[in-house]
């Protein structure tokens, strides 16, 4: 392949490479955003799911306890912050003292606010009456339409999550992870996770990812063309190049003066003088091109035998291509028609292999 050609070729497909990995670059960065929004509408979603869920557990507390004009839960709670000094590091301490059902009681939790304690009281009084239930939260999101949790658990933590904690996971973020204090007098959280599928999100870009297929099938198609445009020029280039070589051989001229009849190769009854590209029969005389003698040479040196296409392609114009091959059938018409005086000479073609000069006895 020319040097040029496949520097073009090697430019176009970095060209493709570069564009391909652009627009992949731009749509996973679009599917990323569309999904970071996604994921904040969720953490909104959540938190109202929470509350709501919270809410209808302490509900239930507060209308059996009024069936049962019961008044025995009585919870009083105070928060205090403890400061000590240990390796020259203040530390501070947060405590929560309560008062329940007259018996009291102490736990430290970290993160925690003053001004919490009626946000813990709630959720003391409504795990007392029922267990954070996943099924409500579940209902809760579907009804949003999100899914529903997946690895639902809980587990001890002395930590206080007012609102819920978030982290995001998956290769494309599509998990968000919640952490949240359901009763943090018992050191009681729960954690799940929530999946975010990425079709939704792919069927929003559709178009999107459908423009961009079209711009590099486009693309794609406008090189192809390219290259395939220089690929011809090329080919023409090479045609021209070999016709004008060949023309400028053909108009050779002979050698001025009269051959001596010691030159002369008899071919049948015909003289073939090969210096002045001169055949002659009887007083006929035909003068033929320098190719169409450098031909009839190879053949006449073979005489009665095949001498192949190649052989005659390299030896007369030095190489076997297409160009040249086309070229070689021409000329081989050219000395027919030169050699048609003398019926005892023919030329004869095998297909695919090539010629053989016939001299008959």
């Amino acid at each position: 392949m020319n040097k040029r050609i496949k520097t073009v070729w090697i430019l176009s497909i970095i060209t493709m490479i570069l564009i391909f990995c652009g627009q992949t670059y731009w749509l996973i960065n679009q599917y990323e955003f569309t999904t970071s929004l996604k994921i904040e509408k969720l953490k909104n979603v959540c938190i109202k799911a929470l509350e709501e869920e919270q809410m209808k557990r302490f509900n239930s507390h507060k209308k059996e306890k009024d069936a049962n004009n019961d008044s025995r839960t009585v919870i009083k709670v105070n928060i205090s912050q403890t400061e000590t000094i240990r390796d020259d590091k203040l530390n501070a301490k947060t405590g929560l003292n309560y008062e329940l059902n007259g018996k009291r009681e102490t736990v430290y939790l970290k993160d925690l606010e003053k001004a919490e304690g009626v946000d813990i009281s709630y959720r003391y009084l409504a795990s007392k009456q029922e267990r954070f239930n996943k099924n409500t939260l579940d209902s809760l999101l579907s009804a949003a339409g999100y899914d529903t949790t997946r690895h639902f658990r809980f587990y001890r933590s002395d930590r206080y999550m007012k609102n819920p904690v978030y982290a995001v996971s998956g290769t494309f973020g599509n998990s968000l992870n919640v952490r949240y204090s359901s009763n943090p007098l018992l050191y009681e959280a729960v954690a799940f996770d929530i999946v975010i599928w990425p079709a939704a999100t792919i069927r929003s870009m559709a178009w999107q990812l459908a423009g961009s297929a079209l711009l590099i099938v486009v693309l794609a198609f406008c090189l192809m063309y390219q290259i395939k445009t220089i690929i011809i020029q090329k080919r023409i280039d090479r045609i021209r190049h070999e016709f004008m070589k060949n023309m400028i051989y053909e108009m050779k001229q002979p050698p001025a003066s009269e051959p001596a009849e010691s030159e002369a190769v008899k071919i049948g009854d015909t003289e073939f003088f090969y210096s002045f590209n001169e055949l002659r029969h009887g007083s006929e005389r035909v003068i033929i091109t320098s190719r169409q003698a450098e031909i009839l040479r190879l053949l006449a040196e073979h005489t009665d035998n095949l001498v192949s296409r190649k052989s005659i392609l390299t030896e007369v114009w030095g190489d076997d291509s297409y160009a040249n091959s086309m070229a070689l059938n021409v000329q081989i018409t050219y000395l027919r028609r030169a050699l048609k005086p003398d019926s005892a000479v023919s030329i004869e073609a095998v297909i695919r292999k090539g010629y053989i000069l016939k001299v008959g006895r």
